[in-house]
């Protein structure tokens, strides 16, 4: 399998499940690992042969700046499917959301979910 990485997007979404996460907002930091069987841009040198990582950068971008999620679960999936409906080379997809201000009294790094979905997992709902 080959793999395109995005790592450590960092975006400002109004989601969560308290009412100050949705009307004050927070940082969100996303990771995807996109999984292709292999990359035909190897051989070619096309852009229009592999997955463009400025456009799943943008997706994921509006995407989470729009959202009005309760879960991070939720928005990792639906990051997910977005990509995959887009891209028809992803074979996986990886998702990582980090919040590294989760309003949680303590001392964390940060909170984070890791959904990993396959597109035939996926089929019915792409």
């Amino acid at each position: 399998m080959d793999k395109i990485i995005l790592k450590n997007m960092r975006f400002r979404s109004f989601s969560g499940v308290l009412p100050e996460e949705k009307s004050e907002g927070q940082n969100f930091v996303v990771t995807l690992t996109l999984e292709l069987k292999e990359i035909p841009g190897c051989r070619t040198d096309k852009l229009s042969d592999t997955v463009d990582y400025g456009k799943v950068f943008s997706m994921t971008k509006d995407y989470v700046e729009n959202a009005s999620c309760d879960l991070i679960e939720y928005m990792a999936e639906n990051i997910i499917i977005l990509i995959m409906r887009a891209f028809s080379l992803v074979e996986k997809i990886t998702c990582e959301i980090q919040k590294p201000t989760a309003p949680i009294d303590g001392d964390f790094d940060y909170m984070s979910v890791i959904i990993g979905r396959t597109r035939q997992e996926l089929e019915a709902v792409l």
